[in-house]
């Protein structure tokens, strides 16, 4: 998931180096990202979870490859090279660029209210702090970044 994580946040950044637009293919792994950790969708509202996407990261959502025709140009990038894409420009601007993304995420976590892309209920991002820090921190699942 990290690495996914890494990947659109650099497509966003391609996206505003080239004066360009990301493109999100309803159902793709962005999607499943964004809605697993951030931005559930709440009663079912996709069309209204896809125009606060698009606002909010100003991308557009397609639900499938035909609604791409009526683009002049279309850039298809793989995961792998949207890993390794490095900005262009001042550091320092790429710094509040992806701290301006990273802030937008957090500002909508998930709490455990809501559902994914795949229908299932998300989880609350702070039950393993909720557990370590509980009476629960027996349950706690957590991983280590070394």
């Amino acid at each position: 998931m990290g690495n996914n994580l890494i990947e659109f946040l650099h497509s966003l950044q391609y996206a505003k180096d080239h004066d360009a637009v990301v493109g999100i293919m309803m159902g793709s792994w962005p999607v499943h990202l964004i809605t697993d950790m951030w931005l559930a969708v709440y009663d079912g509202d996709i069309a209204g979870w896809r125009k606060f996407m698009e606002q909010s990261f100003c991308i557009r959502t397609f639900d499938n490859p035909e609604e791409t025709k009526q683009y002049k140009k279309v850039i298809r990038m793989e995961s792998r090279d949207l890993f390794m894409y490095t900005q262009e420009g001042p550091f320092n601007q790429y710094v509040q660029y992806q701290g301006k993304i990273l802030r937008t995420l957090f500002r909508w976590y998930n709490n455990g209210i809501g559902l994914n892309m795949r229908k299932n209920p998300v989880k609350d991002m702070c039950s393993v702090l909720k557990a370590i820090f509980s009476n629960e921190r027996h349950s706690a699942v957590y991983s280590v970044v070394h």
